[in-house]
């Protein structure tokens, strides 16, 4: 079962990746990729670990627009960024962006991770949400939702990434009604602007989940509003391109998906495209 053949969201030495824009490109296009949408972490100011360095934005780019000649008429390249609340990169100098939620600010002005490693998460909670997980969700999720309704990105990034770390620390339940109903919320505000869901495969492929973001319970509820979805690898290494494609197409067909979208390989007369899971 290979139906997507894509992936609006992957990343690159650049920023965090571990592969270079053309190794992924080259992969892809050995897999009977389609299409490819690279999306580095945009530059902020107090990240350059994880993100493009401000003076290399322009890099970047230039990087990109020359693998797109290379593979022009063999499959489409489209450049991206994945960008967060912080992010000093022109979505307008891009194809489109993917909107994500990665950090928190602290009292003191300093910048705390979503998902950071779980010590310095737990460290969050217990001086900033006075021990409580559940706050931090609520501030999680409206943080994300006002971002969203602000910038209007053609990607909704791994909506519900906050659940990082819960597995290890039990933060939160989240079965129960509050952290439901406070994602949920946030989740039907961001439907209004018509961005695609992202079905993201990152973390089962890095070992650290063991299904996609967002949870089949958020899933079941945007296609009953009538959203749509998109399958990305959020892929740091072109090995793991399509790492855990399956288990996302059989989740959504299981919810009653029958297609999803992907940045078609036809650039000159759409960049999106709808392509069947059956």
């Amino acid at each position: 079962m290979r139906h997507i053949l894509s992936s609006a969201h992957v990343h690159t030495t650049f920023c965090d990746g571990k592969s270079t824009a053309h190794d992924m490109a080259q992969m892809a296009y050995k897999m009977g990729f389609v299409s490819l949408g690279f999306t580095s972490h945009a530059p902020q100011m107090f990240d350059s670990a994880h993100c493009i360095a401000p003076s290399r934005e322009g890099d970047y780019k230039r990087d990109i627009r020359l693998v797109q000649q290379e593979y022009k008429g063999r499959m489409a390249i489209y450049l991206g960024i994945e960008r967060d609340i912080f992010s000093c990169a022109d979505p307008m100098d891009y194809d489109y962006f993917i909107a994500s939620m990665h950090y928190f600010t602290r009292p003191d002005g300093s910048y705390s991770g979503v998902d950071a490693p779980s010590e310095i998460m737990q460290k969050y909670v217990n001086e900033c949400c006075g021990g409580n997980g559940l706050e931090m969700a609520q501030q999680y999720f409206s943080l994300f939702r006002d971002y969203v309704l602000e910038s209007k990105p053609a990607i909704i990034g791994h909506f519900d990434l906050v659940r990082y770390n819960n597995a290890a620390l039990h933060l939160y339940d989240e079965d129960s009604s509050a952290y439901r109903i406070m994602a949920l919320d946030a989740l039907r505000a961001m439907f209004e602007t018509n961005a695609l869901l992202e079905v993201n495969t990152g973390g089962v492929a890095r070992g650290y989940m063991s299904e996609p973001y967002p949870a089949a319970f958020l899933l079941k509820e945007w296609k009953a509003w009538g959203g749509e979805v998109i399958i990305n690898s959020d892929c740091h290494d072109a090995k793991f391109l399509d790492a855990g494609y399956i288990q996302a197409e059989e989740i959504l067909l299981s919810l009653g998906y029958e297609h999803v979208v992907r940045l078609s390989p036809n650039p000159e007369k759409e960049m999106w495209e709808r392509v069947g899971l059956h």
